[in-house]
């Protein structure tokens, strides 16, 4: 019998988000056959399904996630494009269909409602500024019109771009028909800023979509499909992300791509490999919207340490088979005041390889797997479990005041992260320091052994 997991709490800050990669993460031998192209690694999987990552929910639980994002899922079989891009979902000939690659709407029912059993809620990814060759009506009857039409980057989606207003009707049926029929609880949407036509942004009116039809069904009394969490994608810094997608009240959440250049590095691996200005960087990554270059304190910028589009994590942190750097950045991550997402194999330091046909933005679509394969990996693993789940049991880890206070003791350089939420009373402490130190916390009176780049996570209250 399956154990009935906690629902999180409805906070989009509370947010720890495990992104999949469905096409090259796990094939199960009782689900579709999945493609056997990929944009991707060579020698990886290419024939990722649902039912793989329905077998995968007891590791994401156990990891300290409280939600999925899976990259495309509609019908791309038929796209005008080749089987590698077909593979991806990024280039959809239906978006009201499963592509039979992955599996079956019954696979995803199963998936979602398992999911949510476990406590999890379930992200789809939306690409609604670009498509694969739709040629049937949305079940309402509303068209895409193909158009092409600049979007306020400047940038002219050609034939298979999607024109704003006139396609605006469509995918708002498209944001809101598998919130009804199928439960899911929000959406990741792609390349974002292709929306923003004509200086205007048209996430207002989806938002607006989904927000009724969350409101409406929360009223019904449904537990599930009423988060209504969405966010975009825009490669760009905080400026641009507001002068675009976030403008006039549109989403409210994108991923933090100047936040992750901090921490953890350049998409491409070249460059700065993160936290070039030590704890400092923790400070401002740790500071609010605003004072990071957001257009207000509202937002909910979301951090990330990888994704499918750069290489990973490990490859900027790879030293000697030691796993510690790789410490910092999870412990960072769970501490950020907002959602944050995990890229499936960061936790055991999978790292990026050689892409077929040279793609370095696919080089991370490596072959999930569910246990560590060496020592190196499960001690990974471990501090993985423990800080996220650390998170997820602290209010105060994605929500509330901190507190810093940084200085030198002997050769080490400390930070201490107070963080405090004023809900519930919970405090937190973060310890960050560079060197194996001994710190001392107020109101207590025996000094804690810190271990160099391996913070420590307690909890004061």
């Amino acid at each position: 019998m399956e154990m009935k997991h906690k629902k999180c709490d409805d906070d989009w800050r509370s947010l720890t988000i495990y992104q999949v990669m469905v096409a090259s993460f796990v094939h199960a031998e009782d689900g579709a056959e999945g493609y056997d192209r990929l944009w991707g690694p060579a020698g990886e999987r290419k024939n990722g399904n649902l039912k793989g990552v329905i077998y995968a929910l007891d590791h994401i639980v156990r990891l300290g996630a409280n939600a999925i994002w899976l990259t495309p899922i509609f019908d791309s079989s038929e796209a005008d494009e080749s089987e590698k891009l077909q593979a991806t979902g990024y280039f959809a000939n239906d978006y009201f269909k499963i592509d039979p690659h992955f599996g079956t709407e019954d696979d995803l029912r199963e998936l979602i409602e398992k999911a949510h059993d476990r406590g999890l809620y379930v992200f789809l990814d939306g690409v609604f500024g670009h498509h694969g060759g739709v040629s049937h009506p949305s079940p309402s009857g509303f068209r895409i019109d193909s158009t092409p039409a600049l979007s306020d980057r400047g940038e002219e989606g050609g034939t298979r771009n999607v024109k704003y207003p006139e396609s605006l009707d469509y995918f708002k049926e498209v944001a809101t028909y598998w919130i009804d029929r199928f439960n899911i609880d929000g959406w990741r949407f792609d390349q974002a800023y292709q929306l923003c036509q004509d200086g205007h942004n048209y996430w207002c009116e989806i938002s607006r979509a989904v927000r009724e039809l969350c409101e409406k069904r929360r009223s019904e009394g449904k537990e599930w499909g009423i988060l209504g969490y969405m966010v975009g994608e825009d490669w760009s810094d905080a400026g641009g992300i507001s002068s675009r997608i976030f403008r006039e009240g549109g989403l409210k959440s994108a991923f933090d791509f100047d936040g992750k250049q901090l921490i953890s590095g350049s998409m491409d691996g070249q460059g700065s490999g993160g936290l070039d200005n030590g704890w400092d960087d923790v400070i401002r990554v740790y500071s609010s919207p605003v004072e990071r270059g957001y257009s207000s304190d509202d937002v909910l910028p979301n951090l990330f340490l990888t994704n499918h589009d750069g290489v990973r994590v490990a490859d900027n942190f790879y030293d000697g088979d030691d796993e510690i750097n790789l410490m910092t950045r999870f412990a960072i991550l769970a501490g950020y005041p907002g959602p944050v997402t995990l890229y499936y194999g960061d936790e055991f330091a999978d790292l990026s390889r050689d892409c077929e046909g040279g793609q370095p933005d696919n080089a991370s679509r490596t072959s999930g797997h569910l246990k560590a394969h060496d020592d190196r990996e499960r001690r990974l693993f471990n501090y993985v479990c423990d800080v996220i789940n650390f998170r997820r049991d602290n209010p105060a880890m994605w929500r509330g005041a901190n507190e810093f206070d940084r200085y030198r003791k002997e050769d080490a350089e400390i930070l201490v992260v107070t963080k405090h939420d004023p809900e519930t009373g919970n405090r937190v402490a973060m310890i960050f320091s560079d060197r194996d130190a001994e710190v001392a916390l107020p109101g207590e009176d025996t000094p804690r052994k810190v271990r160099g780049y391996v913070p420590e996570l307690i909890k004061l209250e």
